[in-house]
C-alpha cells in the first residue's frame, strides 16, 4: 500500500478574481432602473463630492469631461478656509468627518426608502460567512429575482448568466431560499406556499389537508374550484372551505411587500421609434439626474491648509463619486449596444408583430457584441423596451426556437393559448391534439413540448379544463 503524505507545492493558475469594484459594477449593470433611481438619490445625499449637473449653456469643456480617479492639480482660487467648507458639507448631510478611516472604504448599493427586496436580502447575505464564489453567486441570484421575489428564470438561462462553478450557484440558491421573507427565491408561487407551510408547521404538515391541496390541487385552488378539490382528495366541500381560509394567511408573492406603490409601474429603459423608415433607439434616462463632480468641494484636495485626515476624507469621496459616474455610464452604454442589436435582428417583429419574432439566443448577442453571455444576461435583467409593438421586457426578445428553428418559443406559447381559448369547454383539446393542430399548420412540435409550455403558462390539462 503506497504511503500517504501531505505536500506543499506552488503552481500558477489563471483565475478571474472578482474584486469588490468588479462586483459593484456587476450589481449596477444588473440593477433594474427603479432600484438604480433610488440608489442615485441615496448616493447624492451621502457623497458631498457628487452633485447634479445643471444643464446651463455656459458649461465649460472642462466640466463636461469624464471624471478620473486622479486628484485634480489646480491652484486654490478661494480664500475660504477649507476646514470650514468641509464642516459645511458635512452639516448639510447630517454627519461629521470621522478621524478614523479604513484602508479601503467599501461601498454597497443601497436604495432609497422604502427598502427594496434586493437591499433587504443583501443585508442578510452580509451577515453570513461564505466562500467568495458562493457569495458572488448569491448576489447574482438576488438580482435575478422577479418583482414578486421568485426565481422565475428558466434554469438554463440562470446558469448561462453565471460564469462561476455550478455547485456554487446551487449552494447560493439554497442559501437565499433560507432568507426572509419566507418563500423567497422559490421557482413558483406554489413552492413558495409549500415552503411557508413547512416552515410554519414542520414536516408534520405534509400529512395535512393544507399541504395536499397545495401539492395536488394548486390550479383548482387558484380558481377556487371547491367541488373539484373535494372530489379529488375525498373530503367534504366544507373542509376544503375551512382550509382555503387558512392557506390565505400565506403569501404566494414573498417580495410583493417590498414593491410598494411602484411595483406595478413599468418605465421603459429603451424607446424604439420609427423615423423615415428607420428604427431609432433612445435611452430613456431623463428621470436620472446627470451627475458630476463638485468643483467647489474638491478644492479641499489641493488646499495647503487642510490636514491629512480631511484630505483623505475628501479624496475617498472623490474616488467613490468618480467610479459611481463611470459605472452608470458603462451600464447605459451596454444597454444601448444590446438595444441596437435587437433592432438589427428583430426588425421584422418591430414591423409586423409577434408572428415575426425570430429565435435569438444570448450566445448570438454575446458573439456579435464581443461580450460574455453572462454580461448580456445581467444587462437585460429587469430592463424594459418600448417599441411600436408595445412595452416588453428586454428578455422577451431573446427566445430559443422550438423544433422548427424559424419559430420562437414565445410565438408557439401564444398559439397554444389561442387554441385553448377557442376550444369547446365541454370537450377540450388534449396536448396531443394541440400538437397535431400546430404540426398541420407548419409548426413542428412534440406533445411533450406542448405539455411543458402549457404548464409554464399555468394552464391546467384537458381533464381539469373540462366543464360539465
Amino acid at each position: 500500500m503506497p504511503e500517504l503524505r501531505a505536500e506543499i507545492r506552488l503552481s500558477q493558475v489563471q483565475k478571474l478574481a472578482i474584486t469588490q469594484t468588479l462586483r459593484q459594477q456587476l450589481e449596477i449593470l444588473q440593477m433594474p432602473s427603479l432600484e438604480l433611481d433610488g440608489l442615485i438619490v441615496t448616493e447624492l445625499s451621502e457623497n458631498p463630492l457628487l452633485e447634479e449637473k445643471e444643464n446651463t449653456p455656459d458649461k465649460t469643456e472642462e466640466q463636461e469631461k469624464e471624471p478620473s480617479d486622479d486628484e485634480p492639480e489646480r491652484e486654490d482660487s478661494k480664500e475660504e478656509d477649507p476646514l470650514d467648507i468641509l464642516k459645511e458639507i458635512d452639516e448639510s448631510i447630517g454627519t461629521a468627518p470621522s478621524t478614523k478611516f479604513r484602508e479601503e472604504e467599501q461601498w454597497h448599493p443601497e436604495a432609497a426608502n422604502p427598502e427594496t427586496l434586493s437591499e433587504f436580502l443583501l443585508s442578510q447575505l452580509d451577515s453570513l460567512e461564505l466562500s467568495e464564489d458562493v457569495e458572488n453567486a448569491a448576489v447574482y441570484v438576488i438580482y435575478s429575482l422577479d418583482r414578486n421575489g421568485l426565481l422565475s428564470l428558466d434554469p438554463e438561462e440562470l446558469q448561462i448568466g453565471w460564469d462561476g462553478p455550478e455547485d456554487s450557484l446551487c449552494m447560493a440558491i439554497s442559501t437565499v431560499r433560507k432568507f426572509a421573507p419566507p418563500g423567497v427565491a422559490q421557482d413558483s408561487a406554489r413552492n413558495a406556499l409549500l415552503f411557508q407551510l413547512l416552515q410554519k408547521s414542520g414536516d408534520s404538515s405534509r400529512d395535512t389537508l393544507e399541504y395536499r391541496i397545495l401539492d395536488q390541487c394548486f390550479n383548482e385552488l387558484a380558481e377556487r374550484r371547491v367541488l373539484s378539490i373535494a372530489g379529488t382528495l375525498g373530503v367534504s366541500p366544507h373542509e376544503v372551505e375551512i382550509v382555503i381560509e387558512k392557506i390565505r394567511e400565506l403569501n404566494p408573492w414573498p417580495g410583493a411587500e417590498f414593491a410598494g406603490s411602484t411595483g406595478t409601474v413599468v418605465i421603459p429603459d429603451i424607446i424604439i421609434e420609427k423615423h423615415n423608415g428607420k428604427f431609432m433607439v433612445f435611452l430613456n434616462d431623463n428621470r436620472f439626474p446627470h451627475l458630476t463632480i463638485s468643483d467647489r468641494n474638491r478644492r479641499i484636495l489641493e488646499s495647503p491648509s487642510a490636514g491629512v485626515v480631511e484630505k483623505n476624507y475628501v479624496k475617498k469621496k472623490f474616488k467613490r463619486a468618480s467610479w459611481f459616474i463611470r459605472a452608470i455610464k458603462q451600464r447605459q452604454e451596454t444597454v444601448m449596444k444590446i438595444s441596437n442589436f435587437i433592432v438589427e435582428t428583430q426588425r421584422e417583429f418591430l414591423l409586423h408583430g409577434m408572428e415575426s419574432l425570430r429565435p435569438l439566443t444570448l450566445q448570438e448577442a454575446a458573439k456579435a457584441l464581443g461580450f460574455n453571455q453572462s454580461t448580456i444576461s445581467r444587462a437585460i435583467n429587469g430592463k424594459y423596451v418600448q417599441s411600436p409593438q408595445g412595452i416588453h421586457e428586454m428578455r422577451y426578445y431573446f427566445s430559443r426556437g422550438s423544433a422548427d428553428a424559424s419559430v420562437t418559443a414565445i410565438s408557439v406559447k401564444e398559439d397554444i393559448r389561442r387554441i385553448i381559448n377557442s376550444e369547446d369547454k365541454y370537450n377540450p383539446f388534449s396536448d396531443e391534439r394541440i400538437a397535431d393542430m400546430l404540426n398541420s399548420s407548419g409548426t413542428k412540435i412534440k406533445r411533450r413540448t406542448v405539455a411543458n409550455y402549457r404548464k409554464y403558462m399555468n394552464i391546467p390539462g384537458a381533464r381539469k379544463r373540462r366543464r360539465f
